[in-house]
């Protein structure tokens, strides 16, 4: 019979190192140190994989090769032990565990190395699908087991039984299922061989138990179905029975075995294309998978979960680490073939093969749980999550709210107080483990959903009737992440929902004024004014106003202040809309000295998150040319022939001013970050947030050619955007990047494009030069910007504020209003001329004074 596709892997990989030793031991050797220093070098080698082995325990591959150097070795004691503790961290391959059988089985002495020899092979079929490692446990316990050999009752039950397991684990194997029913064939004929020829009662029940094994077996869809049948009539004609003929060979058949017989061989003929592919196929490789997740969708279409549930151990015996199919299986068992025993088995060897799936875990608690398991079972399960090694702080979260919900139904369904507060006690012990757990290892983890503290501080209130212990729960996530505007809302609906509204009153008022991210501090302020509508009175109304009103002017000050500064430095080479707006439409006087009052009146708190204090240059400029100025008035009324020597150093002082600013400029621009042109980057998005640069470059460093990885982050809170660009040497690695688009990081797929320098890029405008990329730009400036700036140096005022004239009696007046009785005429014009356009003279009207004129006026008055 021609081997199948599964028994020719497993040989292979047996022989693999077999052959090289008889290859080894056929090349001639020219003496005896040539020998000696081979089993030198084969003994470092196996020193070094005890220590690499020793020192990673993980590491599959090198237990591999150290237990295959000591089986070369013939270190019997050694490789036992070394196998054991293989076992211990991972399932061994059908091939590893046949070895391991027979070379154990070679070393039998004696009855108790029998009874060990078959809790190895009842280890491993329990570990993966394999018929000849199967069909090798039945021939070794039927020649070892004294009662089976015999023929004694007990050891024909033990063997009947054995037998049973092996069809329902194997028997339904299309391609080689087969083995497993000759094999319960023939030990029924031997038996039925023992018994004497006067025992015609016993010989008789055993004719039909051999019967009913080749009758069964017609019935399943199987490869060698033809065969069988022969081997059938045969065996009839010699029990007197005739069965068959030459117009139909099912003669004699009854008719539900012939129905049942039609129908399986459909079934062989309808999969017997992709058990060719299958069985042409390599393990590992990709077509392999393919076809056997074609051939799984076949069988599910059938609707026998038998049958399916074979396929799948099938794909899996090749592919025992792909989390996909441990994902599918499991959840095709949960809705389909709920056998308590079958379903918890399955979940252990799939946690055991994937460590890493989280959602296997989880699936793994509901399953105990759903199956009735006690919690001296569920426990040490979730215990050995929480070591696994998961990927991201979500799935860690996953696992300790499945926790939670378990022992919450735990609570429900418990009557007997004293074990009610024990599984109380350990339901809010989980939440504060969960709560350290993920701070301790997941330190930039946020999650804006807040799940597991509304979840611990509704428990609280409604299991543990503990109100002031759900609040701890709120004040101790503000100490951590006040910050966050969903921590407060959080904590306020709580308050709402027990309907405490003088609390959530209290918490507003403690918010209301604390520093959020981006426009957290307007939110909260419109929320507090909502409150008061819905739940308060007209008094509760006004005084939320009175708090909410300076609040929200003095955040807005400051984002106008941020906004100018982003404009005038445009350190990040985008100029705001706002800034934008103020060069195009400047605001009158009135209304910018306001603001410019509102941003010195915010600045006197204490800035939040991410906003940067003014240039300390620009500062010491603007306090130079206010005490200059302030200087040359007192000077004019005691001299008022020094205002030649007086405007000379004022214009050396604006002069040098500029000098200075043109030198601060160049010198910043040599320390800003590197220009990117971006001509081979990839633009990423959609990444998650607690990716990681390192775990981004090793995500790509499959691609080639990786120079750089730039994740972009928020400017007041530090944290990734989800957004990043990956540079490569050249557009061959680029475009192989790119073929990553959509592809799973972190559980979230990801988009990947080519990076266009030339889209959203703004063109520098007439007068002004302009630097591209991220890296950073000059402030864009215009035509009109540069009026904007001379007008406001012949002023000396700074931008925004309103203009200021000295007057002999001390002091500053403000040129705003009505304030104009010492303006000079040329700044005076009628509502609705602008600076551009010329008054008309009217009659009888004297002729504006000039500078020098009006200075002269003020000296004599």
């Amino acid at each position: 019979m021609e081997m199948t596709s599964e028994e020719k892997r497993d040989d292979e990989a047996m022989d693999s190192e077999s052959d090289s030793d008889e290859k080894k031991e056929g090349e001639p050797h020219s003496d005896s140190e040539n020998s000696d220093e081979d089993e030198n070098a084969q003994s470092m080698e196996v020193e070094q994989l005890k220590a690499a082995v020793a020192q990673n325990p993980n590491n599959y591959d090198a237990h591999v090769q150290y237990i295959g150097m000591l089986r070369k070795q013939g270190a019997l004691e050694e490789v036992r032990q070394a196998r054991e503790a293989m076992n211990v961290l991972f399932p061994l391959s059908s091939a590893m565990w046949r070895e391991w059988t027979q070379d154990e089985a070679r070393l039998i002495s004696s009855s108790e190395d029998a009874a060990s020899v078959e809790a190895l092979y009842e280890h491993g079929v329990k570990e993966y699908l394999s018929v000849p490692l199967w069909v090798e446990y039945l021939e070794f316990v039927e020649e070892h087991d004294a009662a089976v050999s015999q023929c004694t009752s007990q050891g024909l039950a033990k063997m009947r039984a054995l037998f049973e397991r092996s069809l329902g684990a194997a028997g339904l194997h299309l391609a080689e299922g087969w083995k497993v029913w000759e094999a319960y064939r023939e030990f029924e004929q031997a038996v039925l061989l023992t018994i004497a020829e006067d025992n015609i009662e016993t010989k008789s029940k055993q004719v039909d138990i051999v019967r009913s094994i080749f009758r069964r077996q017609l019935t399943v869809p199987l490869a060698n179905h033809a065969d069988t049948l022969r081997d059938y009539r045969e065996w009839e004609e010699q029990q007197g029975t005739k069965v068959g003929d030459e117009a139909d060979e099912l003669a004699g058949l009854p008719p539900n075995v012939v129905s049942s017989y039609a129908k399986a061989m459909k079934v062989c003929s309808k999969y017997k294309p992709i058990e060719e592919l299958i069985a042409s196929g390599k393990a590992g490789d990709a077509e392999l998978l393919h076809n056997y997740q074609l051939y799984i969708g076949l069988e599910e279409d059938t609707g026998d979960p038998a049958r399916v549930q074979v396929i799948y151990e099938r794909a899996i015996a090749d592919f025992p680490i792909t989390s996909e199919l441990w994902l599918k299986y499991t959840e095709y068992l949960d809705s389909n073939l709920k056998v308590p025993s079958i379903i918890k088995t399955v979940y252990a060897r799939a946690v055991q093969n994937c460590p890493w799936v989280g959602e296997l875990w989880k699936r793994y608690l509901l399953a105990l749980e759903r199956c009735g398991a006690q919690e001296n079972e569920i426990f040490p399960v979730y215990e050995k999550s929480l070591q696994s090694g998961l990927q991201t702080p979500t799935e860690y979260l996953d696992l300790f709210l499945t926790r939670a919900d378990s022992l919450r139904r735990m609570l429900k369904s418990e009557s007997n107080e004293t074990e009610k507060q024990a599984d109380l006690k350990q339901l809010w012990e989980t939440f504060d483990h969960a709560s350290q757990f993920l701070t301790t290892y997941f330190p930039d983890y946020v999650d804006r959903s807040l799940q597991l503290y509304r979840y611990w501080a509704r428990l609280a209130v409604h299991l543990g009737n503990d109100v002031m212990a759900a609040r701890g729960v709120w004040e101790n996530l503000i100490k951590s992440s006040g910050w966050m505007t969903e921590v407060w809302k959080g904590y306020i609906s709580m308050e709402l929902e027990l309907r405490n509204i003088k609390e959530a009153r209290s918490i507003y008022r403690r918010c209301y004024s604390r520093k959020f991210e981006a426009n957290g501090a307007e939110l909260m302020c419109d929320e507090w004014l909502r409150f008061e509508r819905e739940y308060g009175s007209l008094e509760d109304y006004d005084r939320a106003v009175l708090k909410v009103r300076p609040r929200l002017a003095e955040v807005k000050a400051m984002q106008l202040a941020q906004e100018v500064k982003g404009g005038a430095v445009h350190s990040s080479g985008v100029t705001t809309q706002a800034a934008a707006t103020a060069v195009e439409r400047p605001k009158g006087r009135e209304s910018l000295q306001k603001e410019r009052d509102q941003v010195v009146t915010s600045n006197k708190r204490k800035r939040g998150l991410g906003h940067k204090d003014y240039d300390a240059l620009s500062k010491r400029q603007k306090s130079t040319k206010r005490s200059t100025k302030e200087t040359i008035i007192v000077n004019q009324e005691k001299d008022p022939n020094q205002q030649e020597k007086v405007d000379t150093e004022m214009k050396a002082d604006k002069s040098m001013s500029r000098i200075g600013h043109q030198s601060e400029d160049s010198k910043s621009s040599t320390s800003k970050q590197q220009v990117y042109t971006d001509r081979c980057t990839a633009f990423v998005s959609n990444i998650p947030f607690e990716v990681t640069e390192e775990q981004l470059h090793e995500f790509f460093s499959s691609s080639g050619g990786l120079k750089d990885v730039r994740m972009l982050r928020d400017r007041y809170t530090g944290r990734p955007r989800g957004i990043a660009y990956i540079e490569f040497e050249s557009e061959d690695f680029l475009s192989a990047a790119i073929q990553k688009n959509r592809q799973k990081l972190f559980g979230r797929p990801i988009s990947v494009a080519q990076s266009n320098p030339d889209m959203g890029r703004s063109k520098p405008t007439h007068g002004a030069t302009a630097r591209h990329g991220r890296g950073g730009g000059s402030r864009p400036t215009d035509e009109r910007t540069e009026k904007l700036e001379i007008l406001h140096d012949k002023l000396d005022q700074p931008r925004g504020g309103s203009v200021m004239v000295g007057h002999r009696r001390g002091g500053h007046v403000k040129l705003t209003g009505s304030n104009t009785f010492a303006v000079p005429r040329r700044l005076v014009k009628p509502l609705g001329w602008g600076a551009s356009e010329q008054r008309p003279a009217e009659a009888g009207e004297e002729a504006p004074k000039s500078n020098e004129e009006f200075r002269k006026l003020l000296l004599q008055s």
